[in-house]
């Protein structure tokens, strides 16, 4: 039995978040009011994000400029290969956009299956946002609920950062934190191990995987 990786993009793979530099580059002032919304909790971040995209003004050119702007962890490609060479899988499940994913992964020319929210062209320079992962039983009310999308899948290991991986941290096997992620992990005893880059997750593995594999056998195929 090996194990499924499961990464956050935006402020994981990426030192920034994507969707907020083109919402802050390409939107209108209002949907820093829309954030705040999300923040308080009187929205939840699919209501946040469908609202904010429609607020973009950008040709498709413009956005993909931006996006190739993004500063990227440049650890990520060869950590994919570490985990495959372990029998490890490897899949992006991230709230954030599609086409940042995209886009960012071809210019680090790494391949690996990916779940997101769809930005749609709507005009010559308007945008909306569809949702094939969602899920109505979503706690948080994202646009990708992450827990329904790794359900099937196990003994699972995230790495993340943000409060959209909040709920699968709580069932992963083992999880890779940073940022809002760790803080969150440090509050309900979640256990985890602190990172800043895929240098340190891939460094980790060759002693971390084998542990997390042989221990889910247990529970699954006990002799």
């Amino acid at each position: 039995m090996s194990v499924h990786f499961v990464v956050d993009f935006d402020g994981t793979i990426t030192r920034e978040d994507a969707t907020d530099l083109l919402l802050e580059r390409f939107a209108a002032p209002a949907w820093l009011d829309i954030e705040r919304a999300w923040v308080t909790g009187r929205i939840g971040s699919r209501e946040c994000l469908a609202r904010q995209v429609a607020l973009l003004t950008a040709s498709p050119a413009e956005l993909d400029g931006a996006i190739d702007e993004l500063k990227v962890d440049a650890g990520f490609g060869t950590f994919v290969t570490a985990a495959r060479e372990i029998d490890a899988s490897v899949e992006i499940i991230s709230d954030g956009l599609d086409r940042s994913i995209d886009r960012t992964l071809s210019r680090l020319k790494v391949k690996v299956p990916r779940k997101a929210n769809r930005l749609v062209q709507a005009g010559a320079t308007s945008w909306r946002l569809e949702f094939p992962n969602a899920d109505s039983g979503c706690r948080a009310g994202s646009g990708v609920c992450k827990c329904v999308a790794a359900r099937h899948i196990r003994p699972v290991i995230l790495i993340g950062d943000g409060r959209s991986d909040f709920c699968l941290a709580e069932e992963a096997s083992f999880v890779f934190a940073k940022g809002k992620l760790r803080g969150h992990c440090e509050r309900e005893g979640i256990p985890y191990r602190a990172f800043e880059t895929f240098a340190e997750v891939t460094a980790a593995m060759p002693s971390l995987v084998p542990q997390i594999a042989a221990d889910m056998r247990k529970i699954f195929l006990p002799e």
